[in-house]
């Protein structure tokens, strides 16, 4: 059928439904071929590479974020962490009751030379190595919480004593005040205990080494143990916690790294010789060596 020179004619309506057969017209001698778009191949070659790239990315991401968990020692606690079992025992000490009766000021020395360097228990079969130490004048630094800090001026606190210790299976902070007598001790010991209510908020505690001394920021991230300890006019508070624990609600044994831990106090127990060998001179009943 002939139309009007030079005009092409026009294809049926069904030709552009996909899925009806019917006759394409045959192409035109010499006529151009119509460009095609970009075909899926083409864009799914080029979107390859992206997506591996984006997936590399992910992996070492990935991989940054487990290896600074892994070197960090687990689980990062709370920004002011308590423990979730705490003790207060009180030795019944009367030799130094008082700060009267035991007038000679904490040194490093004494707390931290190289008996201290090493807390270990034969019978536990535990050994804590010293990570950091300090002794302060300033009471408040070496907790958090205005309730325990304002208990620590109560109780006339005079010097603070901190340290971080490491075994192999566990980590540990202690710390040690200088308090003015037995009942102002046991007063603060009260008030750093954590509430029962796990939704309340603490009243403070003591604060643990440097949080990027590692494996000390996870202190208080897992299940963990502190025991405060009245000796006189001296409060000692020992916490420990499995390097392993990342869940507080998985409770575990802690005795034996405390019993270990404690053993801190040991300069506590030289001065209460001290005084007793110094009160027996001067009744003149000194013992012969």
């Amino acid at each position: 059928m002939s139309g009007t020179p030079g005009r092409r004619r026009k294809f049926d309506e069904a030709d552009s439904i996909e899925g009806l057969a019917a006759p394409s017209p045959a192409r035109r001698k010499g006529a151009r071929r119509r460009r095609r778009g970009p075909s899926r191949a083409g864009s799914r070659g080029r979107l390859l590479p992206i997506l591996l790239g984006a997936l590399g990315v992910a992996v070492v991401a990935l991989v940054v974020v487990l290896v600074v968990q892994f070197t960090a020692g687990g689980a990062t606690a709370p920004e002011n962490p308590v423990p979730t079992a705490y003790e207060v025992h009180d030795s019944g000490n009367e030799v130094l009751a008082t700060r009267e009766a035991d007038s000679r000021p904490l040194n490093k020395g004494e707390l931290f030379g190289e008996d201290s360097k090493r807390i270990d228990s034969e019978s536990q079969g535990i050994t804590f190595e010293l990570q950091t130490s300090s002794l302060t004048d300033d009471c408040a630094s070496a907790v958090w919480g205005e309730r325990v800090s304002a208990a620590l001026a109560d109780a006339g606190c005079t010097q603070a004593a901190r340290a971080g210790y490491t075994s192999d299976g566990y980590v540990g902070a202690v710390a040690m005040f200088n308090l003015r007598d037995q009942k102002a001790a046991n007063a603060v010991a009260t008030a750093l205990q954590p509430p029962k209510d796990a939704a309340a908020e603490p009243a403070g505690f003591i604060e643990v080494p440097a949080a990027e001394e590692d494996p000390f920021s996870s202190l208080g991230a897992g299940f963990s143990a502190a025991e405060a300890t009245v000796s006189g006019h001296y409060l000692t508070v020992a916490w420990v916690q499995s390097i392993e624990s990342d869940d507080p609600a998985e409770r575990e044994s802690l005795v034996s790294p405390l019993i270990t831990l404690n053993n801190f106090r040991d300069p506590l127990y030289h001065r209460v010789v001290q005084l007793e060998n110094l009160q027996e001179a001067q009744q003149g009943t000194v013992p012969t060596a």
